[in-house]
């Protein structure tokens, strides 16, 4: 199971290394499949929008710092709790069903 984003896919201003280094564990993920899945070995990714975590906390720059608020304010965040239930979906999947990438996103998040 890896946690990547919706970064990996669409592009934020100002969040270019973040959204590379998303797009690497996509592809991580992509790899991995292609190298165990023969083996039978599962490999999710899942790649969430908005979530609440300590993102907001290690922000310095005061102007992105707003831009993530507003955004957040705008359109929610996804609880930790909710990623936790989609890992435990993915996984509780029959083994021969590979649920190979999982896009979450608060409803409002487009």
């Amino acid at each position: 199971m890896n946690i990547s984003s919706i970064a990996a896919h669409l592009s934020f201003p100002n969040y270019a290394v973040y959204g590379a280094t998303k797009a690497a564990v996509t592809y991580l993920s992509e790899a991995l499949r292609g190298e165990f899945g023969p083996r039978d070995v599962r490999v999710t990714n899942i790649e969430p929008g908005f979530v609440e975590s300590e993102l907001r906390t290690h922000i310095s720059d005061a102007g992105l710092s707003r831009q993530v608020e507003s955004m957040l304010d705008e359109v929610g965040a996804l609880s930790a709790e909710e990623l936790a239930d989609l890992v435990a979906y993915a996984t509780s999947r029959p083994r021969r069903v590979n649920l190979r990438q999982i896009v979450a996103l608060p409803t409002r998040q487009v």
